[in-house]
């Protein structure tokens, strides 16, 4: 009985066994292993199962931290807590989001059929994956000092810090110094300029991360001095201000009188990125003084000052006119403004040079004074004349100069003097004929102007039916009506006077009367169909100017004078008579003509003239239109400007009573061999129609004296020969 009871708790132990796989009772975590590791931040899940033949028999399952404090809070918001495992038996510990403090070993436990304790273990490590704290992409080092590159890491374990530059590694040397989160350039330079490569490294995780660090080397401003400018009123001036730097640096001026930033004052305009200081419509009073010209980059800030002399133009501002009586003094005083102090010289409008400083080397009498006024750029130029005479009337020019420029105004010397007849002294007598009045005119020269009146014989000239005066200066007319009573055919006395003096002149009123007739009239040059006279006044003459001289003229076979032709010349020109028939017996007249009127005609000598023939000598016209009167001078050459064509030219001849049909042109190559002028190589015969009296020659040599003739030809033959010669330009 009893071995078989034996046999039977035998057997249920042996189906207990078989049923949970021959294990013991224990608890399994998952994940499984003795350390589990997380990274921080990152969430974590440990779950915790009983393996046991019955689940109903565990009790007190629950999760301890590591300090073996039970862990109940089932509050998802709690950073630890606890949940039962959904579905089965078993207990989750959940991180919701790990941190460095929470690892350490967290314990699972319970107990099974009331009696058996059951435990397991799990221990949380934490880790820190790499990341960058303090490792800028671009970092600015200063040229000259030593930088650090910073390239500050964390992570758990700490990484380790490799460098490189242009996938050349970097060691610590005399350059660079190699730490844990920077490196170290000493005595940065520009060549330092460039990207460097950290790589951070944790050998625990096999993480690796790289950062490129743009490292730019700045460098601080450098200003260049700025030498003293000059600049002109009212002109656009232009300053520069240079500096060197990286980055390039911005500009900024300031006036320092008045501690202005000229980038926001009217008429300034600051270039900030070139320095350039604009000035427009330069005032002399507000922008003459220092300025500071500013630069700066992101290093540092330098500056320089600069002295800007803002100079001024001459500008006149004082001249006055000055009157003094001949034989004084007197002193014409011109003033001028500007900077630097202008110079002041004086100039005659009718001279060409100026005035020289001190007493005139060609005049004693005049000294050119120059003084400064005052230090605000105002100087006074004194021109000095002694013992005025007239000539030193006029106007006079002042020059102010400095090394701007120049200034001019003109001012006049009014020199007075007494009254004098010395332009009007040779005038003509006036003419009173046919109860016409005479005009006197009386214009004497006197400043000031002189008062004028008139005196017949000693009695002064009163208006009366023979008299009447226009005017009392400084110019007067007396009207002379005579009414063909002689006394009044006299002298009139002018008298002038101003506060200098007096001066009087004798003005002669004669009676005219038409030319008496004419002395003598004389043919010069006769033709077929003209004559050339001359004509002599009578001897005695004394009167009016002749204005013409009229001929009358009839053919012998007319025996009344009243059917005659009639010319009239004008006084002085060429007396020639034309239109005349050949081989006629003429007989003339002649007569001269004033503004009284026609004179008695005289008789002349009669003419019978010439019979028909060949027409006469044409006249050449030489250089500006001058014809040749009498075609002697056969030795002149006329220079011809071109050197292969010449054109001659003519004046038409008399025909002689026969019509004028062509010009015969004939030239020659000549030269001067023994004395004697010798043609070769002419060209005869050159017909020209009469209605041109020009002719041009082409294709003629340079440099060679050519011989033209020019006859002209009608029905009876030809007029003797008109000649020229000329020399042909040389040639290119």
């Amino acid at each position: 009985m009893k071995n078989t009871i034996c046999w039977q708790l035998y057997c249920v132990f042996f189906l207990i066994f078989a049923a949970t796989n021959g294990q013991q009772p224990r608890l399994e975590i998952q994940p499984s292993g003795s350390v589990v590791t997380k990274e921080i931040g990152g969430s974590l899940v440990l779950t915790c199962r009983p393996k046991v033949p019955d689940p109903s028999l565990v009790t007190s399952l629950e999760w301890k931290d590591k300090y073996d404090r039970k862990i109940d809070s089932f509050n998802r918001a709690s950073p630890i807590y606890v949940q039962n495992l959904p579905g089965e038996p078993g207990i989750i510990l959940i991180f919701s989001s790990l941190t460095e403090n929470q690892a350490g070993k967290y314990t699972c436990s319970c107990f099974y059929a009331n009696t058996e304790p059951l435990s397991a273990s799990v221990e949380v490590t934490t880790y820190e994956d790499i990341s960058f704290v303090d490792a800028p992409e671009n970092q600015y080092s200063i040229a000259g000092q030593d930088f650090k590159v910073k390239c500050k890491t964390k992570g758990n374990p700490t990484p380790t810090i490799d460098w490189n530059k242009n996938n050349q590694a970097i060691q610590t040397n005399e350059k660079f110094v190699v730490d844990t989160d920077e490196l170290l350039i000493k005595n940065v330079t520009e060549a330092d300029d460039g990207v460097y490569t950290c790589t951070a490294i944790e050998t625990f995780t096999g993480h690796i991360k790289t950062r490129n660090i743009k490292v730019e080397v700045q460098v601080p401003p450098k200003i260049e001095p700025i030498e003293p400018v000059t600049i002109i009123e009212g002109d656009t001036a232009s300053i520069k201000c240079l500096a060197t730097g990286k980055p390039p640096p911005t500009y900024q001026w300031i006036k320092l009188k008045t501690r202005e930033d000229l980038s926001t004052t009217d008429r300034f305009e600051v270039k900030k990125n070139t320095g350039e200081l604009i000035v427009n419509r330069i005032e002399f009073v507000n922008d003459d003084g220092l300025y500071k010209c500013i630069a700066e980059n992101s290093v540092a800030r330098v500056e320089t000052t600069v002295r800007i002399d803002v100079l001024v133009r001459p500008r006149i501002y004082e001249l006055l006119n000055v009157t003094a009586p001949v034989s004084r003094q007197t002193e014409i005083i011109c003033k001028a403004s500007g900077r630097p102090i202008p110079k002041i010289t004086f100039r005659k409008l009718n001279r060409k040079d100026s005035f020289k400083l001190g007493r005139q080397p060609d005049d004693d009498r005049v000294i050119l004074e120059q003084l400064r006024i005052s230090d605000n750029g105002e100087s006074l130029g004194k021109l000095i004349i002694s013992n005025l005479s007239r000539p030193d009337d006029g106007l006079y020019e002042c020059i102010a100069e400095n090394t701007v420029g120049k200034a001019y105004k003109n001012g006049h010397i009014t020199v007075e003097f007494p009254p004098t007849f010395a332009r009007t002294k040779d005038l003509p007598p006036v003419w009173s004929w046919d109860n016409r009045p005479g005009n006197l005119t009386c214009l004497p020269e006197a400043i000031p102007n002189a008062t004028i009146m008139w005196k017949y014989g000693d009695i002064e000239i009163h208006d009366n039916n023979n008299f009447k005066k226009i005017g009392n200066g400084p110019v007067s007319y007396l009207i002379v009506t005579p009414y063909n009573d002689r006394r009044f055919f006299t002298q009139y006395e002018c008298i002038a006077q101003n506060k200098l003096g007096l001066a009087s002149i004798k003005l002669q009123l004669k009676q005219a009367f038409v030319p008496e007739p004419i002395s003598q009239a004389k043919p010069e040059f006769i033709t077929a169909t003209s004559i050339k006279w001359s004509l002599i006044p009578a001897n005695n003459f004394d009167g009016l100017p002749l204005r013409s001289f009229t001929v009358k003229y009839k053919p012998e076979r007319q025996l009344s004078w009243d059917y005659a032709r009639n010319y009239t010349w004008s006084y002085g020109a060429p007396y020639i008579l034309e239109n005349l028939v050949p081989e006629e017996t003429y007989h003339f007249q002649f007569a001269a003509k004033n503004d009284v009127g026609m004179g008695a005609f005289a008789n002349a000598p009669t003419i019978t003239m010439p019979r028909r023939s060949a027409p006469s000598e044409p006249k050449m016209i030489l250089e500006n239109n001058r014809i040749d009167p009498d075609g002697n001078n056969r030795d002149i050459v006329v220079p011809s400007p071109y050197a292969d064509h010449f054109e001659i030219r003519w004046s038409v001849p008399n025909d002689n009573g026969d019509r004028i049909m062509n010009y015969f042109i004939r030239y020659c190559v000549t030269e001067k061999v023994n004395g004697n002028w010798q043609d070769r190589d002419c060209v005869e015969q050159i017909e020209r129609s009469t209605q041109y009296t020009s002719y041009e020659l082409h294709n003629l040599h340079s440099d060679t004296i050519y011989k033209v003739e020019v006859r002209a030809h009608n029905s009876i033959g030809e007029s003797l020969p008109a000649q020229v010669k000329f020399r042909t330009a040389r040639g290119l």
